[in-house]
């Protein structure tokens, strides 16, 4: 799983959950609270699917590490 390069909208740091795999946009989803997800205006573009990088990162070395965890657990 490739972690997301974040993008800085005025001083912010963003990642967009439409970047994601569907799974993981979806898992992503479900972890966060409804309200997490904003909307974004860049450029005149309203970006609408966007949470902190922080929360992301947070998000990615948990479920990643999980993930790798498991898939170590099923090699034996």
């Amino acid at each position: 799983m490739m972690k997301l390069i974040p993008l800085v909208i005025e001083g912010k740091r963003i990642v967009q959950l439409s970047q994601l795999t569907i799974d993981q946009a979806n898992d992503l989803r479900s972890w966060l609270p409804s309200n997490s997800i904003k909307k974004v205006n860049f450029q005149g573009m309203e970006i609408s699917d966007c949470i902190s990088f922080e929360t992301y990162e947070y998000w990615f070395r948990t479920y990643h590490s999980m993930t790798r965890a498991y898939e170590t657990m099923l090699d034996f």
